[in-house]
């Protein structure tokens, strides 16, 4: 088995760039995800790349609606083994698994 990094391919480095023949098999992982709900307006699961912001998985999400208090967004993230639950900024780097909760805000 023969690894290559698509993304240096995409980059334009082509030294690891290989030939494919009959019969060969091609195996792409699966992407990495983060969950976003509350007070967006398409809740659910969306692929995310290293470095994406808490504001980026919002943007996937559709955005905030008129009800979410993007100043109380949350994330619940798998920490040896156990949740944990955190406050984080809207710049903050999501990671993969993560569950993002926009709660609704106070009028």
């Amino acid at each position: 088995m023969v690894g290559v990094d698509l993304k240096q391919l995409q980059s334009g480095q082509l030294s690891r760039n290989l030939a494919l023949r009959d019969g060969d098999t091609i195996f792409v992982p699966r992407a990495e995800s983060v969950y976003v709900f509350g007070q967006v307006r398409n809740p659910g699961a969306y692929p995310i790349q290293t470095g994406t912001t808490v504001l980026q998985a919002l943007s996937l999400a559709g955005g905030v609606t008129d009800r979410g208090a993007t100043g109380r967004v949350r994330v619940v993230r798998l920490v040896d083994g156990e949740e944990r639950e955190m406050r984080v900024e809207l710049g903050d780097q999501v990671q993969p698994g993560d569950t993002v909760i926009v709660p609704e805000r106070f009028f």
